[in-house]
């Protein structure tokens, strides 16, 4: 009851000030490095960052209409090698979650590097979106898409992203079924893959995390209007992703890591020199990778 009244109450305030809403939900920007390639292999793919950006902007992911502004979504495509018509690439996603819907604002919210990617292209690639029928690149492009704009979607309302990890998870059966090793079932505990990042999404026992994961996010809005009330909430949410680990989980975590993998930076600037705070314990304890980075903060360097 309480999503449908923020809803329409969206609605309402978005016909007052005249705002429209955005049938398709991503804006974003693509770079394509090809420096291991020679100038003859580069000749198909030199509209690669133009055709895939034209793509991902005119597609719609959802089935209504987007509220509010688009996801800002940088995307890097690493070329590493091409035979023929066969590329082989790494992949960065980056999205950022506007801080209080204020344009040009910016919290990181996706940060993803996908090692791993095969892939067919011609002068005058088909890009198709389809989430029940498997293409080596437009599936894996709309997959991290799916899953930049259900990370939003958390960040605002309870659960809200669901509906696109549901389809994301689609995506990765489908690769499961065609037999992609990053869209497997078969992976270790904590290890990294498309299919174990969309299943933590979706596994009711994470729920917990991604209701921590919106806490962080009223925080850091809070944080843009009232520095010391944003930082006593920061504090605690920190705190309670560490009970969470804690409490909840035998094993290591791909949403959690790659959480803080996109907030790492953020949390060591806003925190930086406040070396009475208990924040820099459960940081290290959470996020052990980056210790070295907390440490250095804690101390204002």
């Amino acid at each position: 009851m309480q999503s449908l009244q923020r809803s329409f109450l969206f609605l309402v305030s978005c016909w007052l000030l005249g705002v429209t809403l955005h049938a398709q939900e991503i804006q974003s920007t693509v770079v394509v490095d090809m420096q291991t390639l020679t100038l003859d292999q580069r000749q198909d793919l030199v509209n690669m960052a133009r055709d895939v950006e034209n793509y991902i902007n005119n597609n719609r992911y959802l089935d209504k209409d987007w509220d509010g502004d688009k996801i800002p979504v940088d995307i890097t495509i690493y070329i590493r090698a091409r035979n023929g018509n066969r590329v082989s690439a790494r992949l960065a996603v980056v999205s950022k979650r506007l801080i209080n819907g204020q344009p040009g604002s910016g919290s990181g919210l996706f940060r993803i590097f996908d090692q791993e990617w095969s892939f067919e292209w011609s002068m005058t690639p088909t890009l198709v979106y389809q989430t029940m029928r498997y293409d080596d690149f437009a599936s894996v492009i709309d997959f991290y898409m799916l899953m930049a704009i259900g990370l939003d979607m958390d960040t605002y309302d309870d659960l809200a992203g669901t509906p696109a990890y549901k389809i994301a998870q689609q995506i990765a059966q489908s690769g499961n079924a065609r037999g992609v090793s990053q869209f497997s079932t078969m992976y270790q505990p904590g290890e990294f893959t498309r299919m174990s990042l969309v299943s933590e999404f979706m596994d009711i026992r994470y729920q917990g995390m991604r209701r921590l994961i919106y806490d962080y996010h009223d925080a850091i809005d809070t944080y843009a209007k009232d520095k010391a009330a944003g930082i006593t909430a920061l504090e605690a949410v920190v705190h309670d992703i560490a009970e969470f680990k804690r409490n909840k989980l035998s094993n290591r975590s791909v949403m959690m890591q790659a959480f803080f993998d996109a907030k790492q930076v953020e949390l060591a600037g806003l925190f930086r020199g406040n070396k009475t705070s208990n924040v820099w314990t459960d940081l290290r304890y959470v996020d052990p990778g980056y210790t070295q980075q907390y440490e250095a903060a804690r101390d204002g360097r």
